[in-house]
């Protein structure tokens, strides 16, 4: 009778220590997907970002200087560039918005002074970032993530400068 008992009680324990085995098996495997998910998610916010923002940061500057003649695509080395012109104690100063394809770029100068992109400072890195003239008064602004996505941008002024 005991020897029955014991083997009884032998059998639950093996039992519960499997189901236990069990269970944490399954919770190790839902943990690793779930960091795989939250990996994912991260990458792709990342990558994501600096396009968004950069986006938005061109048009945000184009915004603000919705006057006319306050902006002007220009080519700066061959490349299309915005250049923004504000005016400070009756004197005029460009800032320039370009890139180099990996870096989105910022230059201030007065007025008459040649503008010189290797003096720009980088704002935010992006891949392939354009800015195009996209017809009837609307400028186009794209750029690429890692991942190849590209997200595009129309902005029209509302002073209808452009």
């Amino acid at each position: 009778m005991n020897n029955q008992r014991s083997q009884s009680h032998m059998t639950d324990m093996l039992f519960t220590l499997g189901l236990f085995c069990v269970f944490a098996a399954a919770a190790f495997i839902l943990v690793m997907i779930g960091i795989q998910v939250y990996q994912n998610t991260v990458a792709h916010m990342q990558d994501t970002y600096s396009t968004r923002t950069a986006i938005s940061y061109v048009a945000e500057k184009v915004r603000q200087h919705d006057v006319a003649g306050g902006v002007e695509l220009v080519s700066l080395e061959g490349e299309n560039a915005l250049r923004l012109t504000d005016s400070l104690n009756g004197e005029d100063y460009y800032t320039y918005i370009y890139s180099d394809g990996a870096y989105l770029y910022e230059l201030s100068v007065r007025a008459g002074t040649e503008p010189r992109p290797e003096l720009g400072e980088q704002i935010l890195q992006v891949r392939d970032f354009t800015i195009a003239d996209a017809g009837n008064g609307f400028l186009e602004f794209t750029a690429a993530d890692s991942g190849g996505s590209v997200a595009r941008f129309l902005l029209r002024q509302r002073s209808g400068a452009y």
